[in-house]
């Protein structure tokens, strides 16, 4: 925990990353601060999405190095998240948010026990079984069908795509936890509904709601990235047989 927040070992993280990670992290970055003055809505909502823009933009450069203080911007991302989906009556996304500030504290102690593993500054990712799979499969399923009627009961927008949003993280953020490579793919899943549910906000919000719209596709071309390096790295049995 004193690690993750520590703003000298924030920095250290930052600093060492490959000039891929760098100009990736830049380019993103820019287009996001780029589309908040373009919009020319400076308003609350449009604020807060440049925060969350900013702070889950370095979080995931950090997870696609597998870094551990990428808990630390993903933990403040998720707070100010968490207010955007509760001023879109997004309960789907609410519930996410929640969860995802939980699980930022689980996962600071299962990446740190990984580290101490392999002695390495990054997480080496892990295979998921096929048990695993199918359970994470009829979790989805399950959670999906609850979060569905209870979006319902409230008069919740958009439920049918975001009531996906919560099964999904929470299967994507306990294989990331737990550093699975199949994680990506509940990522790719998110990231291409959130687009969806996004633009229909952009359309229906104007312009205060682009900046999250805009976010949601840097996230898509990151997991791409993402998914790349994770499959592209030695898993943690080759690190434990060397």
């Amino acid at each position: 925990m004193k690690d993750t927040f520590n703003l000298k070992i924030i920095f250290k993280e930052l600093t060492t990353m490959t000039i891929k990670d760098n100009l990736l992290m830049s380019v993103l970055l820019a287009v996001q601060i780029l589309v908040y003055f373009i919009t020319g809505s400076f308003d609350l909502m449009s604020n807060l999405s440049l925060i969350v823009g900013i702070f889950t933009i370095v979080n995931l450069i950090l997870v696609n190095r597998g870094r551990l203080t990428n808990y630390a911007w993903g933990t403040v991302s998720a707070v100010f998240w968490l207010i955007v989906a509760i001023k879109s009556q997004l309960f789907g996304d609410m519930f996410s948010q929640i969860y995802y500030v939980v699980m930022q504290f689980v996962g600071i102690y299962a990446w740190q026990k990984s580290l101490n593993q392999t002695e390495t500054k990054e997480v080496a990712p892990r295979k998921i079984s096929l048990k695993m799979g199918l359970l994470s499969l009829v979790g989805f399923a399950v959670i999906y069908v609850i979060v569905l009627a209870t979006s319902a009961h409230l008069n919740g927008q958009q439920i049918i795509l975001d009531a996906t949003l919560l099964p999904l993280a929470i299967i994507g953020q306990m294989l990331m936890t737990f550093g699975y490579r199949s994680q990506w793919l509940a990522w790719f899943l998110i990231d291409f509904i959130n687009v969806v549910i996004w633009y229909n906000n952009w359309q229906f919000q104007g312009n205060s709601a682009l900046g999250m719209f805009i976010l949601q596709i840097l996230m898509l071309v990151n997991a791409i990235y993402g998914a790349y390096l994770w499959f592209k790295k030695p898993s943690i049995d080759e690190y434990q047989k060397a």
